[in-house]
């Protein structure tokens, strides 16, 4: 049955939507004669655009021919073209009188050459709905979001982050160019709202020098930057109360543009103890004010109370999974946080020369009431960052030098309460750390021979912690100084492009680490661990990507091998107490292949399958905890083998939809392996109508779709190594939703 409705869900799609005409071409810089990376394109009269990828090609979609497109690139002459037919174009842009500076992409092109690394723009990520990003990012091979509910979720990439217990950890994120990481390495992207963003940009392993070395990688967040005139609202309904509002205003001149954006989102839930309320407010100001000179401000507002059913014993997931934990559900156990990131940043060109200086700071004030206490903390961060960028002129065989710091401090203050029924009791504990770090980077490119290019990077972190216990109704004081030898991280690339076919071929090394949290550096007892490291690791890498088929077919292969050593592990040994400890070393390997066909005819009809696969073979090389040796065991978490497939359609009179699935292996739950997860596959069918009324100034969207077609039950998050603490079962699973529904529309008018 499940094979029919597959079937017959494909068919479906197939043949009820015509799609738009596809432009494709290449758009060249004539000074340099090399790629135009990010070149904007915009059809002319019309919002309908896109930018050039990374080697200089683009696709964009039209309705009918001829059509103009304007091609544009700060520094450079615009270009207005007419397309009378779907010939491949070549675009050579020629220098203008005036350079004004736009604040390059947050990953450098040259380094996409030898990075394994995948961009999600607006309409990737809302593949699904516009609620979450778990659905989006899912599709990416190599990453896997584990999600417990819209506030509790785990990001790992190729296996790393799967020991964390509740969070995201040793993964780096940024918006723009404000940290979103703590200064404890935790990591929280779930509560930014979709509408603000432009693009996610995953690059995977310690591949980017100038955004750290974290050994999972890198998460950069890119908002948006338009410059046309237009107000947009959002609402969007779903099973299980969930309601959603986004409004936009966005307004601009030749020199200044500022984009203002409130949402709400809501959900009753559907498990006990589940309700949910997020407030986003973003404004985003871009001010050219010289001839090069530009200024960008942003301020991203949150406020968030969401209720924590928490995990699941066996029996309760297979029978009653609507419950919450008990003990969550007997205190309604909640978090209640309001977040504000700011940053201003300024750039600055003269010469050959590029200057990006940044300030930042995020204020954070939150209280969860949980079982077994009550957490009250706030957080203040403040820091810089500034990268110069030399473009060489002279010497033939470099093309490019970066090189730049970033510095972090982080005011941590959290006090626990005993509880009585969630009832704030007495003091449990008043601590106040100080977390810093500084990065300094440096990055450059070599080109001996044509088309092939070497790249090196290097970072250097120092990580510092600063701890004060002011609590004295105990004999415990933690309080002391902790500080971790500097770590130099280098990097190497080689690439090699063949222009004839469209395609590359890379291979780098690389070397990254994940500091320990402050908690993982002390002893149960208090006391410092003398003997806690860093984890450090490195990773080989090779693999190829390009457009082949008549640029048709894009396609994204790679292999490689991480040796992880001190490997840190935080062993459970309370309720709410773990124990940090270097316990040995891993090795990841793993085949990722993505592929993408587009496929159109009759000039009416576009259909694009894709498919992408993950292998992973994760182990413990040694990994010995006390009195038991997991040495050779699979490594907790990890996925062998994760799927995802597809077929998107598009429609001339507006019709679009996709259709997706997805295939999640077994994992074990625990290091010894004597436990496993099902492994379980997910249907979700999206349909709309898309169209631009009113002589091109009204936007109207309308869509509708289907979550877990086959109404599986699955665990959509997995709580390794869970304890058993008074006899009680322990609690794994989080439980996926059932079959769900969602529509919304969203209007957008321009001016």
């Amino acid at each position: 049955m499940k094979r029919l409705t597959l079937i017959l869900s494909f068919l479906f799609i197939y043949f009820s939507a015509f799609t738009q005409i596809t432009l494709e071409g290449l758009v060249l810089l004539e000074d340099t004669n090399e790629p135009g990376i990010a070149v904007s394109i915009l059809e002319e009269g019309t919002s309908n655009g896109t930018i050039t990828e990374y080697d200089g090609t683009y696709k964009l979609e039209v309705k009918t021919l001829p059509v103009n497109l304007i091609f544009s690139y700060t520094g450079y002459i615009s270009q207005t073209l007419t397309i009378e037919d779907k010939s491949p174009q070549e675009v050579i842009l020629k220098m203008g009188d005036i350079t004004i500076c736009e604040i390059p992409m947050a990953t450098d092109s040259r380094l996409l050459y030898t990075a394994n690394y995948s961009k999600l723009n607006l309409e990737d990520l809302k593949i699904d709905n516009s609620v979450s990003l778990v659905s989006g990012m899912n599709t990416v091979p190599g990453i896997h979001i584990h999600s417990g509910a819209l506030n509790t979720n785990r990001i790992t990439i190729r296996g790393i982050g799967n020991r964390s217990q509740f969070s995201t950890a040793k993964i780096r994120a940024y918006l723009d160019e404000i940290p979103l990481t703590s200064g404890v390495g935790e990591t929280t992207i779930e509560d930014i709202d979709m509408d603000m963003l432009d693009n996610i940009q995953i690059i995977k392993g310690p591949n980017v020098s100038n955004y750290g070395s974290g050994l999972g990688g890198s998460i950069i967040m890119q908002t948006q930057k338009i410059k046309r005139d237009f107000a947009s609202t959002n609402f969007e309904l779903g099973s299980y109360g969930l309601y959603r509002n986004s409004n936009s205003i966005n307004i601009g001149t030749d020199r200044f543009t500022t984009r203002a954006n409130y949402s709400f989102t809501g959900q009753e839930g559907y498990r006990e103890n589940s309700e949910y309320k997020r407030h986003n407010f973003s404004l985003l100001n871009q001010f050219d004010y010289a001839e090069n000179s530009q200024f960008n401000f942003l301020v991203n507002y949150i406020d968030l109370k969401s209720f924590i059913p928490s995990s699941l014993n066996e029996d309760d997931y297979l029978n009653e999974p609507t419950k919450a934990a008990f003990t969550w559900n007997k205190v309604k156990g909640f978090e209640d946080y309001t977040k504000l990131n700011v940053g201003a940043s300024h750039n600055y060109g003269w010469n050959n020369w590029v200057n990006t200086t940044s300030i930042f700071g995020t204020f954070y004030d939150a209280y969860e009431s949980r079982p077994f206490n009550i957490l009250s903390e706030n957080s203040r961060v403040l820091g810089a960052r500034t990268k110069f960028n030399y473009n060489f002129e002279t010497f033939q065989s470099v093309s490019f030098l970066k090189f730049g710091a970033e510095y972090f401090n982080e005011k941590y203050n959290w006090q626990t309460f005993r509880t009585y029924d969630g009832e704030l009791g007495e003091h449990l504990s008043d601590n106040e750390e100080r977390r810093s770090y500084y990065n300094i980077f440096a990055e450059t490119d070599l080109e001996f021979v044509s088309n092939l290019t070497i790249e090196l990077g290097i970072n250097v972190n120092s990580t510092r912690y600063e701890l004060e216990d002011f609590y004295t109704l105990d004999s415990i004081d933690i309080s002391g100084n902790y500080k971790f030898n500097a770590i130099v991280s280098p990097r190497m690339g080689i690439n090699y492009y063949w222009d004839e076919k469209g395609v590359s071929f890379y291979t780098q090394v690389s070397h990254g680490f994940n500091s320990p949290s402050l908690e993982e550096t002390l002893n149960p007892d208090g006391t410092k661990n003398p003997d806690i490291q860093p984890e450090k690791g490195w990773n080989y890498e090779v693999g190829s990507r390009g457009d082949v088929l008549d640029r048709k077919l894009k396609y994204n292969a790679s292999v490689y091998y991480m040796d992880v050593k001190d490997l840190l592990v935080a062993k459970r040994i309370a309720l709410d107490q773990f124990q940090g400890t270097n316990a040995g070393s891993t090795s990841h390997f793993g085949i990722e292949l993505d592929l993408k066909y587009d496929y159109s005819f009759g000039n009416q009809n576009l259909i694009s399958p894709f498919i992408n696969y993950h292998f992973a073979n994760y182990k413990f090389n040694e990994f010995i905890d006390g009195d038991n040796d997991y040495s050779g065991n699979e490594l907790t978490g990890a996925i062998p083998h994760k799927i995802n497939a597809g077929i998107q359609v598009s429609s001339k009179m507006g019709l679009y939809g996709n259709i997706l699935y997805q295939f999640i292996d077994q994992m074990p739950m625990r290091d010894d392996n004597s436990i496993y997860s099902d492994s379980y596959q997910l249907m979700n069918l999206k349909l709309g109508y898309k169209n631009v009324l009113a002589q091109n100034k009204l936007e109207l969207d309308i869509y509708t779709g289907i979550r877990n077609i086959w109404d599986e039950k699955y665990a959509s998050q997995i709580l390794i190594n869970a304890g058993s603490f008074g006899g009680n079962a322990p609690r794994y699973y989080y439980p996926g939703l059932p079959r769900n529904f969602y529509a919304g529309i969203q209007l957008k008018y321009y001016w």
